[in-house]
């Protein structure tokens, strides 16, 4: 006899979790648009503080300033086109 749709599911969830895997259920609000800019921002900024941590403050500032001046000339670039 043929599995039933809810058998399928179960066996499919069983596999998966004996694999290393776990189910996850996320709610996300419905007005989320445009709010993917700002969290592609914190997202660069903890991988910048992940990748700089121990960095002493001169080397900081040299890198964060040569960041600033990519930075500019690609908004002047934008604004050529």
């Amino acid at each position: 006899m043929a599995m039933t749709s809810k058998e399928k599911n179960e066996a499919y969830r069983n596999r998966l979790y004996e694999a290393g895997y776990k189910q996850m259920r996320i709610w996300v609000p419905r007005e989320s648009e445009g709010k993917t800019t700002k969290m592609e921002r914190t997202m660069f900024i903890r991988r910048i503080e992940a990748l700089t941590a121990g960095w002493s403050d001169k080397k900081l500032s040299k890198f964060f300033s040569d960041v600033l001046k990519i930075v500019k000339e690609k908004i002047k670039e934008e604004g050529k086109t």
